[in-house]
């Protein structure tokens, strides 16, 4: 069997579900399991309901998911022709407006927007575009169900990025799922979304759909699990900001892991987690190209040792450089550092160190006055904002001298302020003024790409 997702922008309106649908029609003698991600947009739209509630503007949140829902009526209706099934389906709808109405009418009261209220709000998003889905597919003939992801989800309370259960999802799986697809069924779920034990939905993360479809797959032990979304497959940079961008027609799952860290969108960073165990493959394609081959990311990938694949950015960052107060060992004044970062939930990104100082890049958006505070009550901080950061990434890039000193050829205009080298074989990570991201990302992909003649590697976009 195989674990198809497909994202929000497959899943737009009426017409992108309908190709949605035919892509599933035409692998069903895989026995496909189906993901399914919100419309584009309406998890956001979830997100500005809470908190317009909250503020205590009930009318206005209540304006919010009427247009939602009238959303999915029309794409329903556009959809679907059997009259039965229109009023199934307008039935599950109305019972989910009401529930969240009465969810915004309590943020309207309370003006208190919890991690678990929001998850709660947020989880409409994939439980309706499913629903669409599995009526299209059984408009198409297909015997397909509607399955809650509540059903076998199972994660702790972490909500907002809840953790999978994997024992209690495998179980429920085996339990609730396996029966159906071994009666020639095709299930229908939702990604993103999970539930606690008591049954109270979480969801784990933002653009975690991917990361929901390894889950299955790895629990379920499927021979393949496909990511389609809008683009071709993992490009070798970004095709907004290069537009001769190649795509990548394999790659390692560690090559994939590191550029959806360092900011490739592709992917969820945590999808490859799952599968590298059970050693299972993945696919991304565009569900606007079926024809397309994609890029195959394999635990056994064709290996292009000290080759580049691709180059991944991220921006709005901030360095925080910190030195101790009184030289008491390395290892005392690196514990009280991350103590602190862990108290206030923030991840970093890299990190660079020498004897007695340190310099970490986070996010823009963590670094706050409470954290410099505690930070400098064990050292001197000085933050420099407005940062980027480039990441080349490639199995066995590190031990080639070569593309060592290309990297900083290409970057040395750009005032490269911070180097992360030798914690992964796979990556050299720069940090550069986010101003100079575009113009650095076109030079080295100039470096690299433009003429590569590793061609069983690099493909022309819609290949």
């Amino acid at each position: 069997m195989i674990v198809m997702k497909f994202g929000g922008t497959s899943n737009e309106n009426a017409a992108a579900m309908r190709n949605v649908i035919r892509i599933v029609q035409s692998r069903i003698d895989d026995q496909p399991l189906v993901v399914i991600s919100a419309v584009a947009r309406a998890t956001n739209e979830l997100e500005q309901v809470a908190r317009t509630a909250c503020l205590g503007n009930l009318t206005q949140a209540e304006e919010l998911v009427a247009s939602l829902f009238r959303r999915h009526d029309s794409i329903l209706l556009e959809l679907i022709t059997s009259p039965e099934r229109i009023s199934t389906v307008k039935g599950a709808f109305s019972i989910n407006e009401s529930e969240l109405n009465q969810l915004v009418k309590g943020l309207a009261i309370l003006k208190e927007l919890t991690p678990r209220t929001m998850d709660a709000v947020c989880s409409y998003g994939e439980r309706l575009s499913s629903r669409l889905i599995a009526a299209g597919l059984q408009e198409a003939g297909i015997e397909a169900v509607w399955v809650d992801a509540k059903d076998f989800m199972i994660t702790d309370d972490g909500f907002g990025k809840a953790q999978p259960l994997m024992e209690t999802v495998t179980e429920r799986l085996e339990t609730v799922v396996r029966p159906m697809i071994r009666e020639g069924k095709i299930p229908v779920t939702q990604g993103f979304i999970g539930a606690t034990r008591s049954g109270a939905y979480t969801t784990m993360g933002r653009e975690s759909s991917d990361y929901s479809a390894s889950i299955i797959g790895a629990a379920m032990n499927a021979d393949l699990v496909q990511i389609w979304t809008d683009v071709d497959g993992i490009l070798t940079a970004d095709p907004r900001m290069v537009p001769s961008a190649k795509k990548v027609s394999h790659m390692s799952f560690g090559e994939a892991f590191e550029l959806s860290y360092f900011g490739a969108k592709v992917l969820h960073p945590k999808t490859m987690l799952p599968m590298i165990e059970k050693r299972i493959s993945l696919q991304i394609l565009n569900s606007k190209r079926e024809g397309g081959t994609g890029t195959m990311v394999e635990v056994d990938a064709l290996h292009e040792n000290g080759v580049v694949k691709s180059i991944a950015h991220k921006r709005n960052l901030s360095v925080i450089t910190a030195a101790p107060h009184r030289r008491q060992g390395q290892y005392v004044f690196w514990e009280a550092m991350f103590s602190v970062f862990t108290r206030h939930d923030i991840s970093v990104s890299l990190m660079t160190t020498s004897e007695y100082r340190a310099s970490f890049l986070v996010d823009n958006r963590s670094v706050t006055d409470s954290l410099v505070h505690e930070l400098g009550d064990f050292g001197t901080v000085k933050v420099a904002g407005g940062k980027g950061c480039i990441s080349v990434v490639g199995e066995g890039i590190r031990e080639n001298s070569e593309i060592i000193s290309a990297v900083f050829k290409a970057l040395g205009e750009d005032g490269v302020c911070m180097v992360s080298f030798g914690a992964s074989d796979s990556s050299i990570s720069l940090v550069v003024e986010s101003e100079r991201i575009p113009a650095a990302l076109k030079r080295l992909h100039h470096e690299f790409f433009e003429d590569s003649s590793v061609s069983r590697i690099f493909e022309k976009v819609g290949s």
